[in-house]
């Protein structure tokens, strides 16, 4: 599924299956985004969603490349770009692809993703990845994995593991609002609104995401998200 442009958007939605209990059929369960007037990020895709795509991965590659893309929130081509060099102890250093003040950016790590340089670091040395050669090499000789070879690793795993969205624009897995696998730049919307969520820090979320400016919309609260919420409010 190619990425949403968002001027292309004016409503969203999004669904992921649920893990079938105790014998009962799973039911999907769909979340609305976005408004007539301007995009908003997808909702939904809950972190446990994000780990059985992640534990559906083919192979050790695939597993680290998703996992940097969930620990770091990043794009995929800043993620593409990662090398040996830039990961550090408790952060990794990517290129900051569309804030022109700023060229990289240091994300640290969620502290459930701690052992996640010593995995890149000892899979670099086991693939003979030199210091500044690509974490993530691609088919040819010298290049990293290409956007669309990255687009396909998570659309696998994603099938494999049962995880969809609703797609926001046709394709080749069916119509508009149809369910679809997820592609990469969903791990980024989703790790950004649970770091909102979460801490409450828009301005952790725009350094952690390398925005230019804060993006508030990541403040908006969907009609499931609502409805979930009140049911804790309490007289």
């Amino acid at each position: 599924m190619n990425q949403p442009a968002a001027s292309q958007t004016s409503r969203a939605l999004a669904t992921q299956t649920q893990r079938v209990l105790s014998g009962q059929p799973a039911q999907p369960r769909s979340v609305r985004s976005g408004s007539a007037r301007h995009w908003e990020p997808p909702e939904g895709l809950r972190p446990e969603d994000v780990q059985a795509v992640i534990a559906a991965a083919a192979c050790d590659r695939d597993r680290l490349l998703m996992r940097v893309l969930w620990a770091t929130g990043a794009r995929i081509s800043e993620v593409l770009a990662l090398r040996p060099m830039d990961v550090h102890r408790d952060s990794l250093v990517l290129p900051n692809r569309k804030n022109p003040s700023r060229d990289t950016k240091q994300v640290y790590l969620p502290g459930g993703h701690q052992d996640l340089p010593g995995e890149l670091l000892l899979w670099a040395r086991e693939q003979r990845i030199p210091d500044d050669g690509w974490l993530f090499p691609g088919r040819f000789l010298g290049r990293p994995l290409s956007r669309m070879q990255a687009w396909t690793i998570v659309r696998a795993a994603s099938e494999h593991a049962g995880v969809q969205v609703l797609a926001l624009r046709p394709s080749q897995h069916g119509e508009r609002n149809e369910p679809a696998p997820i592609h990469p730049h969903l791990f980024r919307h989703a790790r950004v609104r649970q770091i909102v969520r979460q801490t409450k820090n828009l301005g952790l979320a725009q350094r952690q995401a390398g925005w230019s400016r804060l993006q508030t919309v990541y403040l908006t609260v969907g009609d499931a998200e609502a409805r979930e919420l009140m049911q804790q409010v309490t007289d």
